[in-house]
């Protein structure tokens, strides 16, 4: 049976993506994060210092895993991409790797319900990924005068900043999902809102560097 070029690079795509998902997983076993949801200073003061420390030996490990060539589906060059660009379905990918951990390793786990978030959604945004073509990610960014940090040389550093942006939102999120807001002290939740504007800001500049330097690799 022949298999012709097109068909073997979605191939070595897909594999990439599986391999990126699993280390994605193993770097967040790597953090100190409690089964239980934690107050916004231990996600800034212990999480986030975590994350940064480790972040050149996991970029390099992430080189390592080896990008293949994208593939441009020639039939499709016609089409809209709309929300379905790299950026935007690499933020929902990397959502998903965080719920389905979060699923196996905190209290009150669901290994069902995470099997079928794996199956069902996030093997789904990786055939998404694989056959989109470049787009644009930037209607997702806000009209602001705050500034953030997001910066990325390479599509592995843009993708690792956006993994570790999404965790410290989620990390920080579950105890406002979970507790009773009316619990915390004002200065509290002035403080979450502040994180809040601020990572959501430094995600979206992520999402565009993921777009960007996944098709200029």
């Amino acid at each position: 049976m022949e298999v012709n070029e097109d068909s073997m690079s979605i191939e070595k795509l897909r594999e990439y993506f599986l391999k990126l998902i699993d280390y994605s997983s193993e770097i967040i076993t790597c953090l100190p994060i409690e089964s239980e949801p934690k107050p916004l200073k231990y996600v800034l003061e212990r999480l986030k210092p975590e994350l940064d420390s480790m972040k050149n030996e996991k970029i390099r490990k992430l080189k390592n895993l080896d990008c293949p060539l994208h593939f441009v589906d020639s039939t499709d060059t016609e089409l809209g991409t709309g929300l379905n660009s790299v950026g935007m379905l690499t933020d929902r990918l990397t959502i998903l790797i965080i719920k389905e951990w979060c699923l196996r390793n905190k209290n009150n786990s669901d290994l069902e319900k995470a099997d079928k978030i794996y199956k069902e959604q996030t093997l789904d945004i990786v055939e998404a990924i694989i056959h989109t073509k470049p787009g644009s990610s930037s209607m997702n960014t806000k009209i602001t005068k705050l500034k953030s940090g997001a910066r990325a040389s390479s599509w592995e550093e843009a993708y690792y900043g956006l993994l570790m942006t999404n965790i410290l939102m989620w990390e920080s999120q579950e105890v406002l999902y979970i507790k009773d807001i009316n619990l915390l002290e004002c200065e509290e939740l002035r403080d979450y809102i502040k994180w809040f504007s601020v990572g959501n800001i430094e995600r979206n500049q992520f999402i565009q560097l993921c777009e960007c330097k996944y098709w200029n690799k």
